[in-house]
């Protein structure tokens, strides 16, 4: 489809942003079909802000979540942007599973926390993509890079108004997650946090097969490596086809559902019919591999292929059975040899799990957020709100390589900091 077809059935509203001359056109759907000619023409470099993708997100999405995209069309009638967004009705209560503790002030602390979190309940836009860990909010065209910080608080501020003028009342904007060398945000009104760090792991082109991987790590790495791989012995490992993928799909969320219960903070509740979406609209860039033990769907683990790179996204284990088969060991040990196997220069594992994931070779990689509240007065109360709300965890990061140091290969272009 041309642009002059996508220019004719989209509905527009003119604007004008500071510091550009000319006036620009801007688009606002709920559908991403309607949409499509836009993100083929920008040539998007990842899978993650991909039609397929987001079509897969669109058709089966989490629970409370709602996808809504905008376009910017300059004064050529060229696509200049195309920005992702989510509504998302954030229930703190909900996300937030409150732990216990011995000490009289931390349980006091505690619940302190507790009688806050029960008030935080909002409708939140987000600019990004909260089912992934890093830059997926917005692409630009290359000659509006300089400007993507001021164009994209524009663009905030155009998609609360059309959603307002649909009933749908986004008071709280959350965007997400930017590496180092990204905070488009900085000079702005926006609140900035960190989160949990990216986990990721750099294989150096001389790892051909698995066990180049393992010669590199310190003796005791390796020791345990090969006892978590031997105490999965019995376990039948496999990839699934995407018929499997819709015959296994209770399977695969229950097993999903089961970690996600114990993961201390929930932001997303995904479909029971995600993965199979997935699968189907991504095909071969999708890869879901299954866990077996006598008969039993055990464990799983999905990778979508980036380009140069493989994202690590959702699993689920059996808890039952995680600590005697170190299942989730296997799995990251897995992951690392398949992405080895297809000759990628990274594997992301997102920002879960640090310590162990740190101890299989990856590193964080600081990520920062950005929030606020459209109302001045309770925007002054944002930064306080966050500190006592803090979900950071203390880690120790782990050396397991013989040589500390591997070459970092860019993330679209940038090396974000360790």
């Amino acid at each position: 489809m041309s642009i002059t077809t996508f220019k004719n059935y989209m509905q527009r509203s003119s604007v004008h942003i500071s510091g550009f001359e000319n006036n620009y056109s801007l688009c606002f759907d709920f559908s991403i079909d309607e949409i499509e000619p836009l993100i083929a023409t920008m040539g998007t470099r990842s899978t993650l802000l991909s039609y397929p993708f987001l079509k897969s997100i669109e058709e089966c999405p989490p629970q409370g979540l709602k996808p809504v995209y905008a376009v910017l069309i300059d004064h050529l009638d060229q696509p200049v942007g195309f920005f992702n967004f989510q509504v998302k009705y954030f229930q703190a209560q909900q996300s937030m599973r409150l732990g216990q503790d011995e000490d009289f002030f931390c349980r006091l602390h505690l619940r302190l926390k507790s009688l806050v979190v029960n008030l935080v309940e909002f409708n939140t836009l987000v600019c990004g993509n909260l089912l992934l860990s890093g830059p997926y909010g917005y692409i630009l065209r290359p000659d509006h890079e300089s400007s993507a910080g001021l164009i994209y608080q524009h663009m905030i501020e155009e998609m609360q108004g059309w959603l307002r003028s649909r009933s749908l009342d986004t008071n709280v904007v959350l965007v997400k997650d930017f590496f180092q060398d990204q905070k488009v945000l900085e000079e702005s009104t926006f609140h900035s946090f960190e989160i949990q760090p990216n986990m990721i792991l750099d294989l150096p082109r001389h790892w051909m097969r698995f066990e180049d991987y393992l010669d590199e790590l310190h003796s005791k790495y390796r020791i345990r490596a090969r006892r978590a791989m031997k105490a999965a012995n019995g376990i039948l490992r496999r990839e699934i086809s995407m018929e499997e993928a819709s015959t296994f799909r209770a399977q695969l969320y229950g097993l999903y559902k089961q970690t996600a219960t114990h993961a201390e903070f929930n932001l997303v509740d995904l479909h029971p019919d995600y993965f199979y979406q997935l699968k189907k609209n991504l095909g071969e860039a999708f890869h879901i591999y299954t866990y077996s033990l006598k008969d039993e769907l055990v464990a799983f683990y999905t990778v979508i292929e980036d380009g140069a790179e493989d994202e690590a996204h959702f699993l689920g284990i059996n808890e039952s059975l995680n600590k005697p088969y170190q299942l989730y060991l296997n799995i990251l040990f897995d992951i690392i040899q398949s992405s080895i196997l297809r000759k990628k220069t990274r594997t992301r594992f997102s920002r879960t799990a640090l310590e162990i994931k740190s101890s299989v070779g990856a590193k964080a990689h600081s990520l920062t957020c950005y929030i606020k509240h459209r109302k001045v007065i309770n925007n002054t109360f944002v930064p306080y709100l966050l500190d006592f709300l803090n979900q950071n965890q203390d880690w120790v990061p782990r050396h397991p390589f013989r040589e500390s140091e591997n070459q970092l290969v860019p993330i679209f272009g940038l090396v974000p900091e360790v």
